[in-house]
């Protein structure tokens, strides 16, 4: 590809620095980029001469996917920001939501070939945004389920007083403990957990908990909390 424009400045930067290196290698026969690997860290090239575009492989579990989006927020958010081709194992829908998350500009999978990162880091290059087809599909899906949880959740309307014994039951007190706290019987407690399952869809307190936690109703930590500002 030729242009009059200055060579675009592409940074690469692996977990396995062999693999960044075959990275730089399958770049470098493009007249119209300037390739460089890098060892150092994504989230610790702030201060460096910023790159056009940055290549970051990622080669680990959910965790370390993760965390590189982590490292690499900090540098994103600091102008000028380099425009960001993810390369990842493609192995769980959770990258997806890391990358999304990130606002990488590019996500490709490890295995892509050195044609399709070059079309992906030019597009970039102009501006473009790219997700490789069986990663969009995975993206997708997990945007899917996550609308589907959103809209679920908006779904269970708990009282006030059903939030107040919900997260008493998150901390494993017993009725006759939640009753005395609250000022109300025994029975009544009773009721209020009948009623929690009911609109949770679970047939145990512990299932309630475990749903309204995953629905971000309930905050379960060191001292639990219900999002009042999500309900009335």
């Amino acid at each position: 590809m030729m242009s009059d424009r200055a060579p675009t400045r592409v940074f690469i930067s692996d977990t396995q620095p062999v693999y960044a290196h075959g990275v730089a290698a399958a770049l470098r026969g493009a007249s119209d980029l300037w390739v460089s690997v890098t060892e150092t860290a994504p989230g610790d090239l702030l201060g460096h001469d910023a790159a056009d575009v940055l290549v970051v492989g990622v080669e680990a579990d959910v965790h370390g996917v993760w965390a590189a989006c982590d490292h690499l927020l900090a540098l994103l958010l600091t102008p000028p920001a380099p425009r960001v081709v993810l390369l990842l194992p493609g192995r769980s829908e959770f990258e997806m939501t890391a990358a999304a998350s990130l606002g990488a500009a590019a996500v490709l999978p490890r295995t892509s070939s050195p044609p399709a990162l070059l079309d992906a880091v030019r597009a970039v290059a102009d501006g473009r945004t790219l997700v490789a087809a069986g990663m969009a599909e995975r993206m997708l899906a997990e945007f899917a389920g996550m609308l589907r949880r959103s809209r679920e959740a908006a779904e269970i309307d708990l009282s006030k007083r059903e939030r107040e014994v919900l997260a008493l039951v998150a901390e494993g007190r017993s009725n006759r403990d939640i009753a005395g706290r609250l000022h109300i019987s025994e029975n009544t407690v009773k009721n209020h957990v009948r009623r929690i399952m009911e609109k949770t869809g679970t047939s145990s307190r512990t299932g309630a908990v475990a749903e309204a936690a995953k629905q971000g109703l309930l905050v379960v930590g060191h001292s639990t909390t219900i999002p009042s500002a999500r309900r009335a």
